[in-house]
C-alpha cells in the first residue's frame, strides 16, 4: 500500500471510530466544528525543540571545556610534560572533529531522517568524554575531543534542521535561537562545574548530557518535512498531529496537503542544477554568515577566557570572571529569543555587529596601552571584563544564534542535507582556524591585534547583512524559497540605500 492509499485509509478508520461515537445526526455539525476551530498547540513545539536543543547544550560543554581545564590540566603531575602546542591542540581539535562530522551528518540526516541522526551520535558523544575523563595519555585526551566535536558539529547541522521543520513559522525564530541559549548553557555549566571540579570529573558530569538526551529524545517525532519525502504519509501525519497537538488527523490535513505539495514541487537537483541562483543564493548567504560569525572571535575568546582575564592582570579571579561572562551570555540568549520573532533577524545582526566591533576595538585598545604602560590595569583593570561582557550580549543577540537559525530557514529543503552539510564543515573550519592562530596572532603581533582582527571582521558582517540578507520573520518555509526562486510577487530585494524590503 503506498502512502496516500494509507493515508485515506487513516483517515477513513478514524472518520469511524468518529461516527461510533456521536449520534447520526450529530456527527457531521460536531466534526466540522472541531476542524474548524481548531488551533494548535505550541507546548509540544517547545518539548520536541527543548529536547533537541539538549544536543546544543552537549555542544556548549564542548566548546567551554578547555576554558577551566586547561589550566587544570596544565598543572596535573600527569600532564605537566605537555608543551604549549600541545595545549593548543587540545583547544583546537574539537572544531577538527566538527568539520569532519558535516558531511558526515549531512548523510545522516537525509538518509535515516534528523531523529535517527541526532540519536545515532549520542553514545559516541559519551564514549568521547569517557576518553577524556580516564585519560592517563595526552593522545586519549585528543581522541577525546576530536569524538566530542565531531558530536557536536552533528548536533549543529541535525537540530537547527530539526526544529525549522516542526516549528510554526510564529515561533520558528524563537525556538531557533533557543539553539544559541542551550550553546551557552552549556559553556556556562563548564565554567561553574570547572570551578569546582577537576578537569576529568568535569568530563564524566558532561557525559550525562548526551546520556539525558538520548533517553528524551527517543519520545520525539521525527520531522514531517523529512517523512513526506521519504513518502510516509501516514507517519507525517502522525508526527504533525502530535506536534500540533490535534486530536484528529483532519484538523492537520490542510497543512500537510500543503507539506506534500510543496515537498513535489522540490525534486533534488543534479549537479549541474546545484549552481542555480535559487540555490546559490541561500547558500552563499548562510556560508557568510557562518564565515562572520566565528570571525568575530567568539569561540577563541570562549575557549581562552581565563587566559584572556590572566594577560590582563586584573585584580577578579579570572575563573569567577569567567563564570560571569557565562551567565551573562544566558542571560542575552534568553533575551534573543524573546526579541527573535518581534525584532527580526535584520535588526538583531546589524546591532550584534556594531556592538562587537565598538568592544573589540576598545578591548584591543586597552592591550595596547598596557604593553606601553602596565599600570593601566591599576586603573582599568575593570575595563577588559566589561568589554567581554557586552561583546557576549552582542554576538547572543545576534550572530551567534542568527547564523544557524538562518540556515535552517533559507537553504533549500531539496538540497538541505547537502547545503547544511557544507555550512556546518565551513562554519568548523573556520573555527578551527580562528582557535589555532589566536595563540600565534598574539605572539607575533600582540594579543591587541587578535581582538582588532575581529572587530574589523564584525563591521565587514554588518555591511554584508545590509547589502545581502533579506528579512525572514514571520515567514513560512514555502515562502522563503519562493523568494530565492523568484516567483513571489513581492519579492525581497535590494531597495534604496542599501534597505532589503520585507516579502
Amino acid at each position: 500500500m503506498d502512502g496516500d492509499s494509507a493515508y485515506h485509509q487513516l483517515l477513513r478508520e478514524e472518520r469511524h471510530k468518529l461516527q461510533n461515537n456521536f449520534s447520526p445526526g450529530s456527527y457531521m455539525d460536531s466534526h466540522s466544528d472541531q476542524v474548524s476551530a481548531f488551533a494548535s498547540k505550541k507546548l509540544p513545539q517547545f518539548l520536541a525543540a527543548g529536547v533537541a536543543t539538549l544536543g546544543a547544550l552537549g555542544l556548549g560543554t564542548v566548546l567551554g571545556y578547555t576554558s577551566p581545564a586547561l589550566p587544570d590540566i596544565k598543572n596535573s603531575t600527569m600532564f605537566s610534560h605537555l608543551e604549549e602546542s600541545d595545549h593548543s591542540w587540545i583547544g583546537s581539535i574539537a572544531p577538527i572533529g566538527a568539520c569532519v562530522s558535516g558531511p558526515v551528518a549531512g548523510f545522516l540526516v537525509d538518509t535515516f531522517g534528523r531523529k535517527k541522526c541526532m540519536l545515532f551520535v549520542a553514545p559516541l558523544f559519551i564514549l568521547g568524554w569517557l576518553l577524556i575523563a580516564f585519560a592517563e595519555y595526552v593522545e586519549m585526551i585528543f581522541a577525546g575531543r576530536f569524538i566530542t566535536g565531531f558530536c557536536g558539529g552533528t548536533f549543529s547541522l541535525a537540530a537547527p534542521v530539526y526544529i525549522s521543520e516542526t516549528a510554526e513559522s510564529s515561533i520558528r525564530g524563537t525556538l531557533g535561537s533557543s539553539l544559541q541559549l542551550m550553546i551557552n548553557c552549556g559553556v556556562l555549566t563548564t565554567y561553574v562545574i570547572g570551578y569546582f571540579l577537576e578537569w576529568n570529573w568535569l568530563a564524566l558530569v558532561c557525559a550525562s548530557i548526551p546520556a539525558g538526551f538520548f533517553v528524551a529524545m527517543i519520545f520525539m517525532p521525527e520531522s514531517p518535512r523529512y517523512l513526506m519525502s521519504k513518502k510516509d504519509k501516514v507517519g507525517a501525519s502522525n508526527a504533525l498531529k502530535w506536534l500540533r497537538g490535534a486530536s484528529q488527523h483532519q484538523q492537520v490535513k490542510d497543512e500537510l496537503n500543503a507539506l506534500q505539495a510543496s515537498i513535489e514541487e522540490c525534486e533534488v537537483p543534479k549537479f549541474r542544477a546545484m549552481f542555480t541562483g535559487s540555490i546559490l543564493k541561500p547558500l552563499g548567504i548562510s556560508l557568510a554568515l557562518m564565515f562572520f560569525q566565528q570571525w568575530n572571535g567568539n569561540n577563541a575568546i570562549v575557549f581562552y577566557t581565563v587566559d584572556i582575564f590572566n594577560d590582563a592582570g586584573s585584580t577578579l579571579d579570572p575563573k569567577i570572571a569567567t563564570i560571569i561572562v557565562g551567565a551573562v551570555q544566558v542571560v542575552a540568549s534568553i533575551v534573543a529569543a524573546i526579541l527573535m520573532d518581534k525584532a527580526g533577524r535584520r535588526v538583531l545582526l546589524l546591532l550584534s555587529g556594531a556592538l562587537m566591533t565598538a568592544a573589540l576595538s576598545v578591548l584591543g585598545g586597552f592591550f595596547y596601552m598596557k604593553e606601553e604602560d602596565p599600570s593601566v590595569k591599576d586603573y582599568l583593570g575593570w575595563l577588559p571584563l566589561l568589554c567581554l561582557m557586552v561583546f557576549i550580549v552582542a554576538f547572543s543577540l545576534g550572530f551567534g544564534p542568527i547564523a544557524w537559525l538562518l540556515a535552517g530557514e533559507i537553504l533549500p529543503p531539496n538540497v538541505k542535507g547537502r547545503a547544511s552539510a557544507l555550512a556546518t564543515s565551513f562554519n568548523w573550519l573556520n573555527t578551527f582556524v580562528v582557535t589555532k592562530v589566536f595563540d600565534n596572532i598574539k605572539i607575533g603581533l600582540g594579543i591587541e591585534w587578535c581582538f582588532w582582527i575581529f572587530g574589523i571582521a564584525a563591521f565587514l558582517g554588518d555591511i554584508f547583512v545590509i547589502l545581502f540578507v533579506p528579512e525572514t520573520k514571520g515567514k513560512s518555509l514555502d515562502e522563503i524559497q519562493m523568494h530565492f526562486k523568484g516567483n513571489t510577487e513581492n519579492h525581497v530585494g535590494v531597495g534604496h540605500g542599501g534597505n532589503v524590503e520585507q516579502f
